[in-house]
């Protein structure tokens, strides 16, 4: 059996998967239609798998530690801003700070995570109207 090693942060599979999402997202900003879906719909796969990766990388599953690991958030957050382009990095950030709070028992994280990831939301589906000059 192999011993494990102290990897340097470049050796680590979770570096070479941000490394392809951060470079398959220079390509979903074109404005091809059938080339920005294809990338798009690539860029979700493949971080996608890394979610799924995180999951079960290792024999025994902790939900929690999956669920506050920032890589799950990482992949889970490319993966569903690949499929709705609205989705912003902050609102995964925001839901990762409300996901550990919950996880810790941290009243007032909960709150104020509550309450960013909610104006997130609301300014992703609900857009205000302009304001108006007379």
């Amino acid at each position: 059996m192999a011993q494990n090693q102290d990897l340097k942060f470049w050796q680590g599979t979770n570096f070479w998967l941000a490394i392809v999402l951060a470079f398959g997202g220079l390509f979903v900003g074109f404005p091809e239609g059938a080339a920005r879906n294809t990338v798009g719909a690539i860029f979700a796969l493949v971080s996608g798998a890394g979610a799924i990766r995180e999951f079960v990388k290792s024999a025994k599953i902790d939900v929690k530690a999956w669920i506050g690991s920032v890589n799950t958030w990482n992949y889970l957050g490319a993966a569903l801003m690949a499929i709705f382009p609205m989705l912003t990095p902050e609102l995964f950030t925001s839901l990762s700070n409300l996901t550990n709070a919950v996880i810790s028992g941290n009243l007032q994280g909960i709150v104020t995570a509550v309450l960013s990831t909610g104006t997130i939301l609301y300014y992703i589906f609900v857009k205000p109207k302009p304001a108006t000059t007379v």
